[in-house]
């Protein structure tokens, strides 16, 4: 068990975490939600003591507390960190990066059995295994860096961000082999923007809001969260967005729905008014700031006692676009 009691941080007069308390259970996945600047890498690095909390907090796992312990020693009782970024060493192979993870004792002694087992779970870091890492894509060097920190055999690995800047297809190939390392009884502390995917993986979610944690339950109950469903899901600006604007009859093309009608049909009584967001529009992309070349019906009637209308002319065009403000030419 992973326990935080009371974990305040400070960076000179910025508090980055105030009073967080969380629980992460073995063999299971916790997900740390929240935006940038929340706290959350704040958090996770905290726990690998790379940073150091203020006095009064504590850090415990298994039992022992860690807020003094150095970052090394963390590692060597079971907590492995992969940080934001990677932080490989780019100009090693595959091969020499994983074994710079088995550098404690008690990994050492299993160093060929872990380096079958991970080039295994990622088949991928197989095929290149002599290959220098700073030449692999993108998802080739996060898997890597995982590899690498499951190489010290840990009982929780730390995830920050881990799908940060990954294909759709790759973070797809990811969360599938998060899922098979808490299968294999490791417990996965989890710091990710892709919400939807990890509330599909969660075991225990925790909202971190301006350092503070605000909410806390299972993946459904914090689904169902309205606040969460507006700030992280979108799924209220999606219900708003579609009672606000009613699906337009068009002839295809491209819609705008927040822009002003060029040629509104008109109302059918004074009780009902033409809509203002843009139903009625034949179709066709529409630029709300442009000038009307011609009217879609001819010119207008002259109303009795007011004087008739100037006519404006229809250009005559081969079809295309017209810029009805720029001067006449020669034609040929």
């Amino acid at each position: 068990m992973l326990r935080l009691e009371h974990i305040s941080v400070w960076y000179g007069k910025h508090e980055a975490l105030h009073d967080v308390s969380l629980e992460a259970a073995p063999g299971r996945t916790t997900v740390i939600l929240g935006a940038n600047g929340a706290g959350k890498t704040t958090l996770l690095k905290t726990i690998g003591g790379l940073i150091r909390a203020r006095p009064g907090g504590r850090i415990l796992f298994e039992g022992k507390s860690l807020e003094e312990v150095p970052s090394h020693r963390v590692v060597a009782h079971g907590i492995a960190l992969v940080p934001e970024g990677r932080r490989l060493f780019g100009e090693m192979t595959v091969i020499d990066n994983l074994r710079l993870g088995a550098y404690t004792e008690h990994a050492r002694a299993d160093e060929e059995k872990q380096l079958e087992r991970m080039l295994t779970l990622f088949p991928r870091l197989a095929e290149r295994r002599n290959q220098m890492a700073k030449t692999m894509s993108g998802g080739e060097q996060q898997m890597l860096a995982i590899a690498r920190a499951l190489m010290s055999e840990p009982k929780f690995l730390l995830l920050d961000e881990p799908s940060l800047g990954l294909s759709p297809r790759l973070v797809k190939d990811l969360f599938s082999v998060i899922r098979k390392i808490t299968q294999g009884g490791q417990a996965v502390v989890l710091v990710e923007q892709n919400v939807h995917q990890s509330l599909r993986l969660a075991d225990h979610v925790y909202v971190l809001e301006n350092g503070r944690i605000v909410r806390s339950g299972s993946p459904v109950e914090i689904e169902e969260d309205k606040v969460i469903q507006q700030a992280y899901l979108g799924i209220e600006s999606e219900r708003e967005m579609s009672k606000q604007y009613e699906a337009p009859v068009t002839g295809g093309g491209f819609y705008n729905p927040t822009a002003r009608n060029l040629n509104p049909p008109a109302p059918k009584s004074a009780a009902q008014p033409v809509k203002a967001n843009g139903a009625g529009n034949p179709g066709g992309f529409y630029n709300p700031f442009a000038r009307s070349v011609s009217s879609e019906k001819g010119d207008a009637a002259p109303q009795a006692g007011k004087p008739a209308p100037r006519r404006v002319e229809r250009p005559k065009s081969s079809g295309g676009f017209v810029n009805p403000l720029a001067r006449p030419g020669s034609d040929r």
